[in-house]
């Protein structure tokens, strides 16, 4: 998994009030261009938290580095809400969870298989 630096939480927050503010008299502040470039952002980030969690056992090996999981469960949370003030609903959170650990465990059990045909 090659290294990922996360981007910091002022900017993922400075992003989403960026594309979701408007001003006073009502009128969007950004270009339609900057708002799809920010949801494809958006889009690719949380794929990369989603496939991160998944394959968590070798992304956070033992643990490590210590409190990363559960920053990464807590940014993918920030990522998929709605917009600044709507956040995702904990059954939705569940759902996206459920999926990883899905996947999880077919990338283990695929692993183990493989190393047993290896060994036997």
């Amino acid at each position: 998994m090659g290294s990922f630096s996360y981007p910091s939480p002022k900017l993922l927050g400075f992003l989403k009030v960026r594309t979701n503010s408007l001003r006073p008299d009502g009128i969007g502040t950004v270009t339609t261009e900057e708002k799809e470039k920010f949801e494809d952002i958006k889009e690719r980030l949380a794929s990369l938290l989603e496939n991160q969690i998944s394959h968590f056992r070798y992304c956070f090996p033992f643990g490590r580095p210590e409190g990363a999981l559960k920053a990464t469960l807590s940014l993918l949370e920030r990522v998929l809400m709605k917009d600044i003030a709507t956040p995702i609903s904990p059954e939705d959170v569940k759902k996206v969870i459920r999926k990883c650990l899905e996947k999880a465990a077919l990338i283990n059990y695929t692993r183990l298989t493989d190393y047993a045909k290896i060994e036997g």
